[in-house]
């Protein structure tokens, strides 16, 4: 016969996992990772205990470049640019907003120093992931292995896709690839780190919106 403190136990238990589940559904980070390729319950319920979520003030640097930076970063809120200098001129290589995975690429799957900084453009909360963490997780489930391998192949095509635009398209042209990947973060974006996307002066840049 089922004691009452045996039913009692089992409910505890089941809203526990019930908990739990809706705990992972009302995540925007987990639903990415489902998004790109969908988990065990096992891998998301280690996954969970991994992350971290740290608050970057606007105007703090994430990372910087000349040192290794080992994190799968992954922006809760807020918006943050990639840039480096060069020859004393500041350039943006990316920015990610709301729901958007980020890394130094050559410094987390390489281990070399990275070659640009990441910067909060407005307060910014950012959940993030140890390289460590991240290896042991690919070793220990296949699901995760597989969301591993996907958004390796997206960070790759991006940074080919963004490497084109660079090297074939001229600056109207790249500022209307700008407008249609990033025009609704006009507002939020100034006009220094937009000519600072496109490679040009923001006189270059008042001429270019004019003639829209």
């Amino acid at each position: 016969m089922i004691g009452i403190w045996e039913i009692l136990d089992f409910d505890i238990i089941t809203s526990s996992i019930i908990f739990e589940v809706n705990e992972w559904e009302m995540s925007d980070l987990l639903k990415k990772v489902n998004d790109i390729s969908p988990l065990s319950v096992e891998a998301l319920e280690e996954l969970v205990k991994c992350i971290q979520t740290k608050v970057y003030d606007k105007g703090i640097l994430i990372h910087t470049e000349g040192r290794v930076n080992k994190q799968l970063f992954f922006v809760e809120s807020g918006l943050v640019k990639h840039f480096y200098y060069h020859d004393g001129n500041q350039f943006v290589l990316r920015f990610f907003e709301e729901n958007n995975f980020f890394i130094a690429t050559d410094s987390f799957f390489n281990d070399l120093p990275a070659e640009y900084s990441t910067l909060a453009l407005e307060e910014t909360v950012i959940s993030h992931l140890e390289y460590d963490d991240f290896e042991r997780l690919c070793q220990k489930y296949h699901s995760f292995e597989s969301f591993a391998r996907k958004f390796v192949s997206i960070v790759a095509y991006t940074a080919i896709s963004n490497l084109k635009g660079l090297l074939y398209l001229d600056a109207t042209e790249r500022y209307a690839k700008f407008i249609k990947e990033y025009g609704h973060l006009q507002q939020r974006i100034s006009l220094g780190d937009t000519a600072g996307y496109l490679g040009i002066s923001q006189v270059q840049l008042s001429r270019i919106r004019s003639k829209k």
